[in-house]
C-alpha cells in the first residue's frame, strides 16, 4: 500500500454523497465531545451527507458513545469495528467502507477534535469553486481545556501555521481536517501505508502520494476544526514522545525508498534537537 501513479491526470468529480469520517481508538469521552461539534454543523441543500465512525478497538470501546449519538443525529449514522490495530488500518477501513457506500467524497476528522459549524461547508465550496482543487486541507488549531504553563502551551509542537494562505499547493497533507474524493482510492489505487502503522505519518505518506498522482492539494484557511489539549498531552512526557515519533515517521516518510540508515538517524536527530518552549 502506499503506491501512486506517477503524473496521473486526476479527474475532478462532482460532489454527490459526502462521507464525514472519523477514527478512533478507546477515547469514548473525546469521541462524545468530536460527535456533538458534528451535530452543530451546517449542511449544503441537495448534497447528501452521512457519519462514518471506525472504532479500531476490537472491544468496541466506542459503539456505545456511537449509538446514543444515532439515535439525535440529523444525519445518518454507520459504525464499524477495525479489529486490527493500527491507524493505517482503521484509515484504510474508512477508504474502503467509503467505495462500499458509493459515497464520492470522504471529509476526515480526528476523534479529539471539533468542528467549526461551517467546517464541510468551507470544504465543499471550496472544492466546487475553485477548479484546480481536488484536495481540501484545512488548520486545525490547538484548544487548551484550561490554563497550562506558557512553556506549554507555546511550545511549537501545538502551534499552527497561520502564514499558509488560502489557495496555495500543497505537496502534503494531514488527515486530521481534509476533504477529498474517493476516486483517489478508485483511480489511482491509493491506500494508507501499514508501515506507519503505530507512529503516525501514514496521512503524509498517502497524501503525498496523491499529489505525485496528479491530485491537486490545496490549503483553505476557512475550513477550521480544533484539536482539544487536555492534561494527557500538555506535559513534558508527551510533548518529547511527540517530537520522537514526528521524527521516527518524518524520516521513514523522506526517505522512503532510501536504504542509508544514517540519513534517517541525522533526521531524527534534528528533529529531537528542535524540541524548544
Amino acid at each position: 500500500m502506499g503506491f501512486y501513479l506517477e503524473n496521473t491526470k486526476a479527474i475532478k468529480t462532482e460532489i454527490e454523497f459526502v462521507l464525514i469520517s472519523c477514527c478512533t481508538c478507546k477515547r469514548p469521552h473525546m469521541l462524545s465531545v468530536a460527535l456533538q461539534s458534528v451535530s452543530g454543523l451546517n449542511f449544503c441543500e441537495n448534497i447528501k451527507v452521512e457519519l462514518l465512525v471506525v472504532d479500531n478497538d476490537e472491544n468496541e470501546s466506542a459503539k456505545t458513545v456511537v449509538e446514543n449519538f444515532s439515535q439525535t443525529s440529523k444525519i445518518p449514522v454507520h459504525y464499524v469495528c477495525e479489529k486490527q490495530r493500527g491507524i493505517a488500518f482503521a484509515r484504510n477501513r474508512v477508504l474502503k467502507e467509503a467505495v462500499e457506500l458509493s459515497a464520492s467524497h470522504i471529509a476526515f476528522f480526528d476523534d479529539d477534535e471539533i468542528l467549526d459549524k461551517n467546517w464541510l461547508i468551507n470544504h465543499i465550496e471550496f472544492y466546487k469553486t475553485n477548479d484546480n482543487v481536488i484536495i481540501s486541507s484545512g488548520p486545525t488549531y490547538s484548544k487548551f481545556e484550561k490554563d497550562y504553563p506558557s512553556y506549554i502551551c507555546n511550545n511549537k509542537i501545538f502551534k499552527t501555521s497561520t502564514t499558509k494562505k488560502t489557495g496555495a499547493i500543497r505537496r502534503i497533507c494531514a488527515s486530521g481536517n481534509v476533504f477529498f474524493p474517493v476516486s483517489v482510492v478508485k483511480e489511482a489505487d491509493l491506500w494508507f501505508d501499514n508501515n506507519f502503522v503505530f507512529m503516525g505519518g501514514e496521512d503524509g505518506d498517502f497524501f503525498s502520494g496523491a499529489s505525485k498522482a496528479g491530485y491537486t492539494i490545496v490549503w483553505n484557511n476557512d475550513a477550521v476544526n480544533y484539536e482539544i489539549i487536555g492534561d494527557q498531552r500538555a506535559n513534558i512526557h508527551w510533548i518529547l514522545n511527540r517530537y520522537y515519533y514526528n521524527g521516527y515517521s518524518g524520516a521513514l516518510l523522506r526517505f522512503k525508498n532510501d536504504k542509508n540508515l544514517f540519513k534517517k538517524v541525522i533526521y531524527l536527530f534534528k528533529t529531537l534537537v528542535s524540541f524548544s518552549f
